[in-house]
């Protein structure tokens, strides 16, 4: 929740009036009923609750007491599921005793006032709806309209109420196959822990949580509206194996007030942050210098204005950035709006989104997927079955938008649902929740999306630079990406932590990839990124420099991943469809002629190598034949650079297609025994030959899951038989 803050000269009267309760002091009735009006006009619900609270011990039987109960916990942080019962009170003991509208006769700040208004029945349908009690709320509801005033402020409210008790019934009538998990102990603890923001590759997570600091620093700092720390950013990382590490607290977190999470940039170089700023919330921008964050900054052009902007996201190529508002003119309360970078590299003026997205009712929490094109969004508008609710839509090729469609129920609930992203291959989605099977109050979760819902026109190149043993990753390092055809150039830095680095690549394109140190080529290579539709993703492992490929690693565990069956921490594996291990016999015995018939690819080698080898796979093979000719004729070369130079780098690649793979257990693994396989087939080869296999060294791996999208026709050799291969690059 991004706070904008009410404070104002009442609120240290209010405070000490609390403390001195506290103490025991015999405060009269009146003077409790007047500061609990006041804390609830200033929205510290909480503290409100808890002299309503106080006041109702001494007089049960009143309806305006437990209906200040009531709305103070509905409106609070954290206590809505303790209002019904209180609202279920005053309703029963309200008298309407003053006309049909009840527009006489009750004085909220009266402390002699015992009846509750009509009000009572709007919170008691809000409480019914937030129950997933929907015959209840809609006769509440109507209670309500039947009783106030016709141009009463909630009367819309109650109206769009029932409204969505609607929708509610027909998104629960049809739950979504969702498998909704907790991410885990690790990062979520007692308090709240919400908003959460992914790093590209998936490695990092960063979020807002009111937790105490690892130094204690804030432990005395408390926001009076929730009684808990203020929001703070963290961030963890996944090691190597795929689990969430302890988070770390920013340093940009200030002394005093909130800061929260919005987003990062591809390249996880830039983190835009949410600062409260004394009610004119505004978004900021910090960049990673080596470890340390710099001091955030305010976005440029009109993205902040004396209005309200609580959220934003960045596109993958940096080029439009979409932001929340509740500036004059928009199309409802919090709208999304959205700017350009201009060619002078400034921000253009801000336009509203659309109003094919943009309701009447507020929009917040945009996340637009690296492809540029799939928007998730939150919104009390359009089918949303209460509160909040989660969206997505796609942008045409025209620039207009597809019309917003609801993620479902269980994901949707009745209540606020808002800061879902998702992973590169769309196929994994994070969000906070105040789920009774959380750690605390609100934790993260992350939810496992349907196949259809797999990122398209996707290729993410991602993976580690790692310098030698017992050093760091020089703060030199760059990867400079060249377009081949267009000698377009773009630059990425490795995070200096770990020397993570991430590019998104558009597809039907061939690159050159040069990794340098001190503007120093040490690692080069020329890759053609595929034209098919699917998300592709290319894991490349860089070794400044290079380990001996017969040394006691097996690749299988140098990429990022968990083996088959294994679980990370916190998080379950994708589920695989149900695909037999083995096409049926016939199909078999034609797709192994077809293989034998083609054989191994002679394939053009890369200008800075000796020479290239590639092995196309039959489905879930990844065994190379050491009497192959064109085998043969490879270990030759490696052979002959180890007699001329002492020594011969090796590149080794894999890949699998999206043809599912129970043998395997995902085609990430299947693709990393494929590179494995590799590398034992050419130490058995060279060491055949006589030649010292430590003479060998590693240079990169890289690993990929390629292809079109699965559809059930694994028959279909043509379609997928590409992308199952292993290939090995000496020099």
């Amino acid at each position: 929740m991004k706070y904008r803050s009410t404070f104002v000269t009442t609120l240290l009267l209010s405070l000490s009036s609390i403390s001195t309760w506290a103490q025991g002091d015999n405060t009269s009735f009146n003077w409790k009923f007047e500061e609990a009006s006041k804390l609830m006009e200033e929205k510290f619900f909480n503290q409100a609750a808890d002299i309503w609270g106080q006041l109702l011990a001494t007089d049960g039987e009143n309806a305006n007491l437990n209906y200040k109960l009531g709305v103070s916990y509905f409106q609070s942080y954290n206590q809505k599921s303790k209002a019904l019962p209180y609202l279920e009170r005053a309703a029963a003991l309200r008298k309407n005793n003053f006309g049909s509208f009840n527009t006489t006769g009750y004085d909220p700040f009266d402390p002699r006032e015992r009846n509750a208004p009509a009000e009572v029945d709007y919170y008691l349908g809000r409480a019914y709806h937030l129950n997933n009690q929907f015959d209840k709320a809609d006769v509440a509801y109507q209670k309500f309209l039947d009783e106030s005033d016709p141009k009463h402020e909630l009367r819309t409210d109650a109206m769009r109420g029932k409204e969505q008790t609607a929708n509610a019934r027909v998104l629960q009538a049809s739950p979504k196959d969702y498998l909704i998990s907790n991410v885990g102990q690790v990062v979520n603890w007692a308090g709240p822990d919400f908003s959460p923001v992914l790093s590209v590759d998936g490695n990092a997570l960063f979020y807002t949580s009111r937790r105490i600091r690892p130094d204690s620093s804030n432990s005395a700092v408390i926001d009076p509206i929730a009684g808990q720390p203020y929001e703070n950013v963290y961030v963890s990382y996944k090691d190597r194996e795929g689990n969430w590490q302890k988070p770390e607290v920013l340093n940009i977190n200030p002394a005093v007030g909130h800061l929260a999470t919005i987003n990062v940039a591809a390249d996880g170089q830039t983190l835009f942050v949410y600062r409260d700023d004394g009610g004119d919330g505004n978004i900021y921008e910090s960049k990673l210098v080596g470890e340390i964050w710099s001091d955030p900054v305010l976005m440029g052009s009109d993205i902040n204005t004396k209005s309200w902007e609580t959220h934003g996201a960045l596109t993958a190529d940096g080029n439009t950035f979409y932001f929340v508002s509740d500036r004059k003119g928009g199309i409802g309360g919090r709208d999304i709006y959205r700017v350009v970078r201009l060619p002078n590299g400034e921000w253009s003026k801000a336009q509203n989104l659309s109003p094919v997205i943009n309701t009447q009712y507020d929009e917040d929490g945009p996340f637009i997927h690296p492809n540029g094109r799939t928007l998730y969004f939150s919104s009390k508008g359009h089918n949303s079955m209460g509160g909040f609710d989660i969206f997505h839509t796609e942008m045409n090729d025209d620039g207009t938008w597809t019309v917003p469609t609801n993620l479902g129920s269980p994901l949707n609930t009745t209540d606020d649902d808002v800061f879902f992203v998702t992973t590169a291959d769309g196929r994994r989605g994070y969000f906070s929740s105040d789920k009774n099977s959380g750690y605390g109050e609100k934790d993260i979760y992350f939810v496992d999306l349907p196949s259809e819902m797999e990122a398209e026109g996707l290729t993410v190149l991602k993976g580690y630079i790692i310098p030698a043993a017992g050093e760091t990753l020089p703060p030199s390092t760059i990867l400079y990406v060249t377009d081949k055809a267009t000698g377009e150039v773009k630059s990425y830095k490795p995070r200096q932590r770990d020397g993570v680095y991430v590019a998104i690549l558009p597809p039907c394109k061939e690159y050159n990839l040069d990794y340098r140190v001190n503007d120093k080529t040490v690692h080069t290579e020329d890759i053609f990124v595929e034209c098919e539709s699917s998300y592709q993703e290319i894991n490349k492992e860089i070794y400044l420099s290079p380990v001996s490929l017969a040394g006691p690693a097996s690749i299988v565990d140098l990429p990022k991943g968990s083996p088959p069956g294994k679980k990370e921490v916190g998080e379950v594996a994708n589920k695989q469809p149900d695909v037999a291990d083995v096409p049926p016999v016939k199909e078999q015995a034609k797709t192994d002629a077809e293989i034998k018939e083609k054989g191994t690819k002679h394939t053009t080698p890369d200008a800075t190598y000796a020479d290239e080898y590639a092995k196309f796979y039959n489905y879930n093979a990844k065994d190379i034949d050491q009497n192959e000719q064109r085998w043969k004729e490879f270990v030759d070369v490696v052979v002959g650079l180890i007699d001329k130079n002492g020594k011969a780098n090796i590149v080794i690649e894999a890949c699998a297609s999206k043809v599912p793979t129970k043998t395997f257990g995902t085609n990430e693994n299947l693709s990393r025994q494929r590179m494995e396989d590799a590398r034992t087939r050419l130490l058995e080869a060279v060491k055949a030959r006589g030649k010292d296999e430590t003479k060998l060294y590693l240079e990169a791996v890289n690993s990929l899951v390629q292809g079109p999208k699965y559809l059930g026709d694994y028959q279909n050799t043509e379609k997928y038989g590409k992308f199952q291969y292993a290939k090995l690059k000496v020099r």
